[in-house]
């Protein structure tokens, strides 16, 4: 057989190889960001590290969400899947660090035009929101992975806690749901139009992630009661 009879043998590119080849500068751009080397080695100090979780919460809350409300949808509901959301495991960690009154502390503004967007998507185009489930389930974030630890021992975190988002998805939990992820992305039944704005889709996405690191690299501006609070052990939310 002829080479190149045998390129045509395997045929056509599962989806997600399609997704991969298409995010892969701006995961790499991500991958090698400032703050994801920081976090990776455990060099990230508290409010950088509430800072990373306030806007994961508010991205997955918001994902998570949209996945629900568009469940009968049948390019969104092999993604309807529970078990897998991260919204409370990082609602436990930010409650750890901020206390019962995390969620008007939480500084998520970085995380807003990517919250924004997912919005937009639920409304208007849910077909597309399983890119942003390759983005956030599958890529996750770049350093995240293998930091639960060394943040815990930097941050003098005990037992767990303030980790509980970083333990699961490097642990088995997080490695089955990237599996049934990639399944179900593999799985999607999508016509030639939707299958490229699909693609087109992940690299915004992937994009958002790339920002939204090198924004949580960048020094937040503190109010005077926000400067007060960091003081006495608690963050308030920022202007940035």
């Amino acid at each position: 057989m002829s080479g190149r009879g045998h390129v045509q043998s395997l045929g056509p590119l599962r989806l997600t190889e399609l997704l991969q080849r298409t995010t892969q500068e701006e995961t790499r751009a991500a991958a090698g960001s400032r703050f994801a080397r920081r976090l990776s080695l455990g060099r990230v100090d508290r409010d950088g590290y509430v800072r990373l979780l306030s806007c994961l919460q508010s991205l997955y809350a918001e994902l998570e969400w949209s996945l629900e409300w568009n469940h009968r949808h049948p390019s969104v509901s092999p993604f309807c899947l529970p078990e897998m959301w991260r919204n409370e495991l990082l609602q436990d960690d930010l409650r750890t660090l901020l206390g019962p009154s995390w969620y008007e502390r939480a500084p998520r503004q970085s995380a807003m035009p990517w919250v924004d967007r997912l919005g937009l998507l639920c409304d208007a185009a849910p077909e597309l929101l399983a890119a942003h489930a390759w983005a956030l389930y599958v890529l996750d974030i770049p350093g995240a992975a293998a930091a639960g630890a060394e943040v815990a021992r930097g941050l003098g975190l005990r037992g767990g806690a303030g980790t509980v988002f970083l333990r699961h998805i490097s642990g088995l939990e997080g490695t089955v749901g990237r599996v049934r992820i990639l399944d179900a992305l593999d799985r999607l039944s999508l016509d030639t139009t939707t299958r490229s704005a699909l693609l087109g889709e992940a690299r915004v996405a992937t994009g958002m992630l790339r920002e939204l690191l090198a924004a949580l690299d960048r020094p937040r501006l503190l109010t005077l009661s926000s400067r007060e609070d960091t003081t006495g052990g608690a963050m308030l939310d920022a202007s940035v």
